[in-house]
C-alpha cells in the first residue's frame, strides 16, 4: 500500500441488509474483512463473526487490520487456534472484495488509499455520521452495534446463527451497548442477545472475560483518577486527569472503565477522562448521560469523533485548557 495523498471517497450506494446479502452472495470468491484502528469489542467481534460466516459459505477470507498482526490482548481470546488477523500489504488484495465493519470513515481503516484494499468496498456500520464511504453501504444509526447489523445481514443471507459466530457478535453487542445500559439499547439488541444465548453463548463467562480479571495496578490507577476527580458547572461535568506520574505510581496501564465510573456521579451530564499520552499529548475520553449533550460534536472540535454518548480526541492542549474547551462546548450546546 502506497502512501500517496488520501482523499475522501465519494458517497456510495446505501442499501439495507438484503442489499448486503445480495452483494455477498454468489459463487466462492475472495474477501478481506477489516475494521477500524484501535478496535473495540464491536469492531473485533463483528469482523470475526462476519469472517466466519463468509468462510462457512466457502469463500476465501482473510481478516486484515492496520494495527495488526493479531488483535489487542483484551480481544485476542476471540480468535480460534489458527485464525489470524493480518496486516501490511495483501499480495492479492486487488482480487478481494473488501468488507469493512464498524468503521465510520475510510481513514479509520487505513490512511492509505483504501482502493488498494480491493474493489468493490462493502461498508457495514452503525455510526449515524458515516458518509457512506464504501461502494455499497449498510448504515443504520438506530442499531445498537455493528454486531446487531451483522445478524440482520445473516438473516437476509439465510445463514443459521452458530455458537462460533454468536460469541464474537455477542461481545460486540455487550460492549457497544455498555452492557445494555446505553440509550442505543433497543428491542433489537435484546432480541439479538436472546438469539445468541440460544445459540450457546454463556453471558456469565463472557462478562468475566470482558470485565473481570483486571490487574490490580489498573484498579489502583482508576482509584487515583477517581480520588482526584473534580466537578465543574455545578456537577454537570465531572473530570479526572491521569498523569504520567499516576501511571508510574499505580503500576497500571489501562484506565478504560474510569470515564464510565465518573459518569455515574449524581447530576453528571458529561464525564471526561484526560490522560497523558506522551510527547505532551493528552487523550480525552468523554461520556454523556441523557440527551442534553452530544459529546461527538465536542470531540469533532479537536479532530476526534465517536457517538453522541461516547466520544474522544487527542490533543496537545494542557488539561486545564481541555476542561475549559469541554465546559464552553457544553454551554454552547445549551447544557
Amino acid at each position: 500500500m502506497s502512501h500517496h495523498a488520501h482523499h475522501n471517497r465519494p458517497e456510495g450506494e446505501r442499501v439495507g441488509p438484503v442489499g448486503i446479502a445480495t452483494a455477498l452472495a454468489g459463487p466462492a470468491r475472495k474477501f478481506t474483512v477489516t475494521t477500524h484502528r484501535k478496535p473495540d469489542g464491536d469492531a473485533a467481534g463483528s469482523m470475526i463473526g462476519l469472517a466466519r460466516v463468509l468462510r462457512g459459505r466457502g469463500h476465501d477470507v482473510i481478516m486484515w487490520h492496520v494495527e495488526g498482526p493479531g488483535l489487542p490482548d483484551d480481544l485476542a481470546w476471540l480468535l480460534a487456534p489458527g485464525e489470524e488477523v493480518r496486516t501490511g500489504p495483501v499480495e492479492d488484495g486487488d482480487d478481494r472484495t473488501l468488507v469493512s465493519v464498524d468503521a465510520a470513515t475510510s481513514h479509520r481503516v487505513s490512511d492509505d488509499d483504501p482502493s488498494l484494499l480491493g474493489d468493490p468496498i462493502i461498508n457495514i456500520d452503525h455510526h449515524h455520521d458515516d458518509p457512506a464511504w464504501g461502494d455499497i453501504n449498510l448504515i443504520d444509526g438506530d442499531a445498537s452495534s455493528t454486531a446487531e447489523l451483522i445478524l440482520q445481514v445473516m438473516d437476509a443471507m439465510d445463514v443459521a446463527l452458530t455458537a462460533d459466530v454468536a460469541l464474537p457478535l455477542y461481545v460486540g453487542l455487550v460492549t457497544d451497548t455498555g452492557r445494555f445500559s446505553y440509550a442505543s439499547t433497543g428491542p433489537g439488541a435484546h432480541h439479538a442477545a436472546a438469539r445468541m444465548v440460544e445459540a450457546g453463548v454463556r453471558p456469565g463467562e463472557v462478562y468475566r472475560r470482558l470485565y473481570e480479571g483486571t490487574p490490580l495496578g489498573d484498579l489502583r490507577l482508576a482509584g487515583r483518577a477517581i480520588a482526584a476527580a473534580r466537578a465543574e458547572r455545578g456537577g454537570r461535568l465531572v473530570v479526572a486527569v491521569i498523569t504520567e506520574d499516576d501511571i508510574a505510581a499505580a503500576g497500571g496501564e489501562d484506565s478504560d472503565g474510569v470515564v464510565e465510573a465518573l459518569r455515574a456521579a449524581r447530576g453528571a451530564e458529561v464525564s471526561a477522562l484526560i490522560r497523558a499520552a506522551g510527547d505532551g499529548d493528552w487523550r480525552v475520553s468523554m461520556r454523556a448521560s441523557g440527551d442534553a449533550v452530544d459529546v461527538s460534536a465536542i470531540a469533532a472540535l479537536e479532530g476526534g469523533g465517536g457517538h453522541r454518548a461516547a466520544a474522544g480526541f487527542t490533543c496537545h492542549r494542557d488539561p486545564e485548557a481541555i476542561i475549559a474547551l469541554i465546559r464552553d462546548a457544553m454551554i454552547a450546546q445549551g447544557a
